[in-house]
């Protein structure tokens, strides 16, 4: 028998001639080139692992990145340098960039340094210009957005000449509460230098934010504010089902500050609102669950509303009948909102990435195990962001200057570990796209606390 080697697709294969052997010969060559495969891929795993291979190539952006954003971090704990920074070229894009949300999950917290310097006040004071070009609003309003994410940078906003107490927060915005809430009783109409929708609808943002990071006997609002909150019209309040729930459920935050339920009894629009027996909708739409996650329901947020007016005003208004919720509370059908579309994105990325057209029993497992595979894998990685985004904002985190540095690093390595982890399952770029676009889309940061 004699037996010649071929390098076929890097697989040495043995091409026999039999010389009275015959089918035996070629079974034994076929078994030494499978033999002669195993091997060298065993050789080849133990010099090149994947997880191993990734995570290499992430430690080194990643440790630059932090480098820079520590750098950052020390640079502008001045707060005069920080403050004369968005009027130079490109300034304002590098504020931008330092407040982004996912960059607080990259490197040492940058959002303390802004507060410090207290980058609100200016464009509060834009705000209340008579005259203000469509670019400046939004340039205010995204400055103010970019705190008002944060809870513990909403504990430092203050009118300009104030130092940060309690309640400061919803005087410091009182020019939002203003453009969004007031309106002149003889025309019915805004007063100069008030917004668009689009731009009421970015104020109504962070008067949420505000309003959920303040204490309850914190959120003393004037009494035009109640009045105008269950008149007002436009984004988001009429923006589906749950924009009315959603109107709902300001108010009820509202009204646990006792100061505001005795002004809402002697407001005969507010007082007339509670009493209302409520709605229950859901979204006009063929797919049933898109229609349950996106349904509104009022009727036990205005009973608990008029329940908490006739606490500190008896008999001010007559509850309506309890009703029982068909749906989950308005912050579970987002967060349930936000699952579901995840998922669908992964699991539609999964089956594209595996997709081979063949319709075999085989091929099916293996499509629907690297389905599973990656919402296994979206699944860790979005536990590890909410994760960390408690970490972010909670007190110790903005607090503790010492400690925050080696959990931001700790936090990395972390983050590095776990996407060269899940890099082999095909999650990341729906995750990528969730950070990017779904999040500031659907606000899935945003919380709604009755």
């Amino acid at each position: 028998m004699a037996m010649r080697p071929w390098n076929v697709f890097k697989k040495t294969m043995y091409v026999v001639s039999a010389q009275g052997e015959g089918a035996s010969n070629s079974l034994l060559a076929a078994q030494l080139s499978q033999a002669r495969a195993r091997l060298q891929e065993q050789e080849a795993s133990r010099f090149s692992s994947p997880f191993r291979r990734n995570l290499a190539l992430l430690l080194g952006p990643s440790a630059a990145v932090w480098l820079l954003l520590l750098g950052s971090r020390w640079r502008y704990a001045d707060e005069e340098r920080l403050k004369s920074l968005e009027s130079q070229s490109g300034g304002a894009m590098l504020l931008d960039l330092l407040a982004w949300r996912f960059l607080a999950h990259l490197g040492p917290y940058q959002i303390p340094n802004f507060s410090r310097a207290k980058l609100h006040e200016d464009p509060l004071k834009m705000l209340q210009e008579p005259v203000l070009l469509d670019h400046e609003r939004v340039r205010a309003l995204n400055r103010l957005e970019q705190l008002s994410q944060r809870r513990m940078a909403v504990q430092f906003l203050a009118p300009a000449g104030e130092q940060p107490s309690p309640g400061s927060p919803l005087r410091a915005i009182e020019p939002l509460l203003f453009d969004t809430f007031y309106t002149d009783e003889a025309s019915a109409t805004k007063t100069a230098g008030t917004s668009s929708d689009s731009h009421r609808a970015a104020s109504a943002r962070i008067i949420l934010d505000v309003v959920t990071a303040s204490e309850p006997e914190d959120r003393s609002v004037p009494p035009w504010v109640l009045s105008g909150l269950v008149a007002v019209k436009g984004l988001p309040w009429e923006v589906g089902p749950q924009g009315s729930e959603l109107r709902s459920t300001l108010l009820l935050q509202l009204l646990r500050t006792p100061s505001n339920s005795m002004a809402a009894a002697t407001l005969p629009d507010v007082c007339k609102y509670l009493a209302h027996t409520g709605f229950k909708k859901k979204e006009e739409t063929v797919w049933p669950l898109k229609a349950y996650l996106l349904s509104g329901e009022n009727p036990d947020l205005l009973r608990k509303g008029a329940r908490l007016v006739n606490k500190q005003v008896p008999d001010a208004v007559e509850p309506a009948l309890r009703r029982e919720r068909d749906t989950p509370s308005l912050q579970i059908k987002r967060d349930l909102r936000g699952f579901w579309t995840t998922g669908l994105m992964t699991a539609g990325w999964a089956i594209f990435r595996g997709w081979t057209a063949i319709f075999t029993i085989q091929a099916n497992l293996q499509l629907a195990a690297g389905t599973c595979g990656a919402l296994a894998g979206m699944a860790v990685l979005e536990t590890l962001w909410r994760t960390e985004e408690q970490v972010i904002q909670s007190q110790w985190y903005w607090e503790d200057s010492y400690g925050t540095i080696p959990a931001s690093a700790a936090m990395v390595l972390v983050n590095c570990t776990t996407l060269a982890w899940a890099a082999r399952l095909g999650c990341i770029p729906p995750f990528l796209f969730s950070r990017f676009v779904k999040d500031g889309y659907m606000d899935t940061y945003r919380t709604f606390d009755t």
